[in-house]
């Protein structure tokens, strides 16, 4: 092979190492954000941020946190996600998942009666959607690290 080719492919190679730089770089920067705390009612908080997920006398959402890659096994814990996207590759796919059995409400807020008669006005805390909304701000700071090197 001769020599331009050689050096086209050398930074093809460059390319996708940086493209893999940013988009590993940006999901962590999400689903880190999406597990940033603050603490929950239960703990004697009078208000929230939105994009923070609150922490009750438990921990359990913030703590059930589960990943896989390409629909495999899932990692649980609330750092599980650092092994996924350690072995994430462009073309891969990740999930993740917070599957406690309230997260929709804490997520999506809840106005009604439950199951037992309790009574909730409760807002959304948005600590996926608000994080996942931010997605190309984490893209583009991880661009301007890769332009800057």
């Amino acid at each position: 092979m001769g020599k331009f080719a050689n050096q086209v492919r050398a930074f093809v190679d460059v390319a996708k190492e940086d493209m893999r730089y940013v988009a590993t770089e940006a999901i962590q920067d999400v689903v880190e954000a999406a597990q940033t705390t603050q603490l929950g009612v239960t703990r004697g908080a009078d208000g929230f941020e939105e994009g923070k997920i609150p922490v009750g006398l438990t921990a359990d959402l913030v703590n059930s946190l589960t990943s896989s890659l390409n629909g495999g096994g899932e990692t649980e814990g609330p750092d599980g996600y650092t092994t996924v996207i350690a072995n994430f590759d462009l073309g891969d796919s990740m999930r993740f998942a917070w599957p406690m059995e309230y997260a929709m409400r804490v997520e999506h807020g809840f106005t009604g009666t439950d199951e037992l008669g309790r009574k909730f006005n409760q807002a959304g805390r948005h600590f996926v959607g608000a994080n996942v909304a931010r997605f190309p701000e984490f893209v583009e700071a991880r661009v301007r690290e890769v332009r800057g090197k």
